[in-house]
């Protein structure tokens, strides 16, 4: 079939070769400008295939702008090596595994650089607007699919599906096999609950700051989100011993923005950050649809609509988010789950919030079918993971291409950790106060997500009156 060219951070990966292509077993591999890509080998030096993305080595604590060595050597045990290799990586990457026997995609423990693939035609790609030419593009749009889980307003695509008929996303914690071009799940949450919470804590921090340290040394200003919320608080606070080389960002505004513009003014001035304000940005019509377009059609929320917001910052600094925290604060859990809790797809969907169709149905049952025996509240946390981030927030990733975005909490490690913590840490949200009085109790004295309840009460209101549909969104999402 015609392909199209690649656009920015995109990529492609099939049977056709181009003139600057890279050979992946029996395929080839083209990369979209700005899109890095390093060779990888083994302990012992022996080449075990690419990674794609902006990757950071946390043992070491730099970011990846060379070859890459696998702490591990390649044995019989493919497997091991490839888990080894993820271990040890943070930031955002996509690992095309190559060895003898095995040709592989292997996502970050959130799909950070999203891979969709056509499995009748032996392609895959970032998005489908790397993979079908125009015709192609239309001809196979999905407009029940996309209108049914409200796609242009806040909803999304998980379970692998996507935009477009005879394209799947590949999920967090599952490798594409390109021999067979069959999926497999490589990871179904940790081995046992931690005896030792506090020791899990440190290590987070540990994890957080390695990669806060080699963003210092690379390139580019380090911009550190702060908002109101739990998990931005987080990186305040492991961000401590450095908050004179980085900066603190806040996309300001009324409404939803009005209460981080206000609570990151006051922690800022309070504790003294450099804090840099950026103002909220409507796109334009054109650039929304860019924005959609170079997504694939997979997202076209709120983001799509200010995504320019943050543009001021792009080539000056990179810029660090707490997305992935929720995992560790039982963001899909409800009071009375427990272990035993019968999680079904029609459960999974009300507490996605969207609205059931018989695509998603069959979808989420084949996902849950990979999950037999793992604990009904593990199973929750990777809906999270794999739902969530790893089909919403990571598959943006080629939509707005510039400005490099990095969530120091997604890392196969720290999900591993997270996932880790007892049940009543993640209910009582103890993770975010335990780092907090860790690193910086002085930190303690300011709320979460909170201006008081007057004023709380009046700006869900406000949001309410705007979109309408926020209020059918809760309503599936209690039925859950």
């Amino acid at each position: 079939m015609p392909l199209p060219d690649l656009d920015l951070w995109q990529y492609r990966l099939g049977d056709t070769p181009g003139a600057d292509s890279i050979a992946i077993g029996d395929l080839w591999l083209d990369v979209g400008a700005d899109l890095p890509v390093w060779p990888v080998t083994d302990a012992d030096g022996k080449a075990a295939g690419v990674l794609l993305g902006f990757a950071i080595d946390l043992q070491a604590r730099r970011i990846i702008d060379a070859g890459w060595q696998v702490p591990a050597r390649l044995g019989a045990d493919i497997d091991a090596f490839a888990q080894a290799g993820l271990m040890a990586l943070g930031g955002r990457f996509l690992w095309i595994l190559d060895v003898p026997g095995a040709a592989r995609i292997y996502p970050d423990c959130s799909a950070q650089v999203p891979c969709v693939f056509d499995p009748a035609a032996h392609i895959a790609a970032s998005t489908a607007h790397a993979m079908l030419d125009d015709t192609a593009y239309q001809a196979r749009f999905d407009p029940d699919l996309f209108n049914a889980l409200g796609v242009d307003g806040e909803g999304w695509f998980p379970a692998g599906l996507t935009a477009h008929h005879g394209l799947h996303r590949l999920l967090p914690n599952h490798y594409l096999d390109l021999h067979s071009w069959s999926v497999q799940r490589f990871w179904s949450g940790p081995a046992a609950q931690a005896s030792d919470p506090d020791a899990v804590v440190a290590q987070i921090v540990d994890i957080v700051q390695a990669q806060i340290e080699a963003l210092i040394a690379g390139p580019d200003r380090v911009a550190i989100a702060l908002t109101a919320g739990r998990e931005t608080r987080m990186l305040l606070a492991c961000a401590q011993p450095y908050i004179d080389r980085v900066d603190f960002v806040t996309v300001t505004g009324s409404d939803r923005h009005q209460l981080d513009t206000v609570m990151a003014s006051r922690i800022a001035a309070k504790v003294g950050l450099n804090h840099r304000t950026l103002m909220r940005t409507a796109a334009t019509q054109a650039q929304r649809d860019l924005f959609i377009r170079r997504g694939g059609h997979c997202n076209a929320d709120s983001n799509a609509q200010f995504h320019p917001s943050v543009w001021p910052i792009a080539g000056s600094h990179v810029m660090v988010s707490g997305n992935g925290g929720e995992i560790a604060r039982a963001f899909f859990w409800r009071a009375a789950d427990t272990p035993q809790t019968a999680i079904t797809p029609a459960m999974l969907t009300a507490r996605f919030g969207l609205k059931s169709t018989p695509a998603l149905q069959d979808a989420l049952t084949l996902w849950l079918d990979g999950l037999q025996g793992v604990d009904s509240l593990t199973v929750l946390d990777l809906a999270y993971q794999e739902h969530r981030d790893g089909a919403w927030y990571a598959a943006q990733f080629c939509s707005d291409p510039g400005l490099v975005r990095q969530a120091p909490l997604l890392t196969m490690r720290s999900a591993d950790l997270m996932m880790q913590l007892p049940p009543d840490w993640k209910r009582s949200h103890r993770l975010s106060q335990a780092v907090v009085a860790r690193q910086w109790p002085a930190l303690e004295q300011f709320p979460y997500n909170s201006l008081g309840y007057l004023r709380d009460r009046i700006m869900k209101l406000r949001r309410v009156m705007a979109d309408p549909q926020i209020v059918l969104k809760k309503l599936r999402k209690l039925r859950g």
